[in-house]
């Protein structure tokens, strides 16, 4: 009877149900479904095939869960959930099964998460079309998403303005410079920032403007 395994103990919380095997130290935790499903009890006998199955669906069960717990935290792009995930070292069938049914229910979205993510950083760290996209990239979002996503979020932004609200956030820091200091030191952050060269001559010109207007009167 080498092929069979014996259920020690069936211990439940909540939702868990944690399975004590009498050839394993670790226990395997299931779903209250897959007890019913596998009509465990303690005590009962299975065989090797039913306890691969049975780990199988523990492991579904953990990733569902770890899944669960990461997006409860925050919104992820796919690919930031599959890296995280592979960390907990879940098999690569598993992540795969678990993240296309977070697609179908609408609780993963690439596309909701980009859009999200470059309004947030438009309206708090304005930037420009390169610097949103690496921006995106760097949350594992596909480099074509990116791009179309920076498109449509600037489409509603105007970039002179954008790298104004920009430098106006560092104003104080550079106006303490001579003028072509400041110009370069100014024009550098904006490229930095993404900015391409005319917004960022628009920008310093108009704060610069403003600050002779203000020490005039």
């Amino acid at each position: 009877m080498t092929d069979q395994v014996r259920i020690i103990k069936l211990g439940r919380s909540g939702s868990r149900v944690t399975i004590t095997l009498s050839n394993q130290e670790k226990p395997l935790i299931v779903s209250e479904e897959t007890v019913h499903r596998h009509r465990l009890v303690d005590g009962i006998v299975i065989t090797r095939s039913q306890l691969e199955q049975l780990r199988h669906e523990s492991e579904l069960f953990r990733c569902d869960g770890e899944t669960a717990r990461l997006l409860a935290l925050r919104e992820h792009s796919v690919g930031e959930l599959r890296t995280k995930l592979k960390r907990k070292e879940f098999a690569g069938d598993v992540i795969a099964n678990t993240i296309k049914r977070y697609r179908r229910q609408g609780l993963l979205d690439d596309a909701r998460y980009a859009f999200k993510l470059s309004e947030k950083l438009a309206e708090n760290r304005p930037c420009g079309r390169s610097y949103l996209i690496a921006h995106l990239q760097k949350k594992q979002i596909d480099r074509a998403l990116a791009e179309q996503t920076a498109e449509m979020t600037l489409a509603r932004h105007e970039e002179s303005e954008q790298a104004l609200r920009a430098l106006d956030k560092r104003w104080r820091h550079f106006s303490q410079f001579e003028l072509e200091v400041a110009r370069n030191k100014a024009y550098n952050y904006l490229s930095r920032r993404g900015f391409s060269y005319d917004a960022a001559r628009k920008a310093f010109e108009k704060l610069i403007n403003q600050s002779k207007e203000d020490s005039d009167h």
